[in-house]
Parts: structure tokens; sequence; C-alpha cells
């Protein structure tokens, strides 16, 4: 065999193997409690954690009211979304606690 077929071979079989391996995707389930408000887009809410750590995106039906604190369990979104505010994740389920937060000042 010559010096450029086997680089050839080589170069296939390198290929072939890294085609092979699977992707290691981190869904991160997301639990987290706070208060929820208005985003830029109109079918996307936020989630303000009570905390203040984090602002979560999602979008959801039946909607929960504007400044109600509900608790959500959800997953990481993969893939692009239509909420580009905060961080997107998938609602699996969400509930209301029954407080309420104080209204955000206008801008």
């Amino acid at each position: 065999m010559r010096h450029w077929e086997q680089v050839l071979v080589l170069a296939l079989l390198s290929m072939l193997l890294m085609a092979q391996q699977k992707p290691k995707f981190e869904i991160r389930e997301i639990k987290a409690t706070g208060c929820v408000r208005r985003a830029a887009e109109s079918q996307c809410l936020l989630l303000e954690t009570l905390d203040g750590a984090a602002t979560y995106t999602f979008i959801v039906a039946p909607k929960p009211e504007l400044n109600a604190v509900i608790t959500i369990q959800g997953k990481s979104h993969q893939g692009r979304s239509a909420c580009k505010q905060g961080i997107p994740i998938d609602i699996t389920d969400w509930e209301p606690t029954g407080d309420r937060c104080v209204e955000p000042k206008s801008k």
C-alpha cells in the first residue's frame, strides 16, 4: 500500500469512529420558586427567583398570573428559543404558592 493510501485509510477510520460517538446532552432538572414577570416577547413569561439568583424564561399554557409567586419544575431548553430574556426552560409543571410579588417599578 502506498503512503497516501495509508493516510486515506487512517483518515476514513478516524471519521468513522468519531461518527459513532454519541453526543452527550446535559439535560438539567430545574425546580425554582419566584415571581412571574412579563417578558419582551408576548408569548413568553419570566420567573425571577425569590433569591434573585436566576431569571428563567418560558412559554406555558395556561399562563400564571403576572406578579404571582409560583413554583416551577422543568428542564433546560435545548436549541433555539423564541424567548430572548433569561435562561430558557421547558416547564413540566407549575403551581401557584398563593403569594403575590410587589409589582416591579416602571423604568
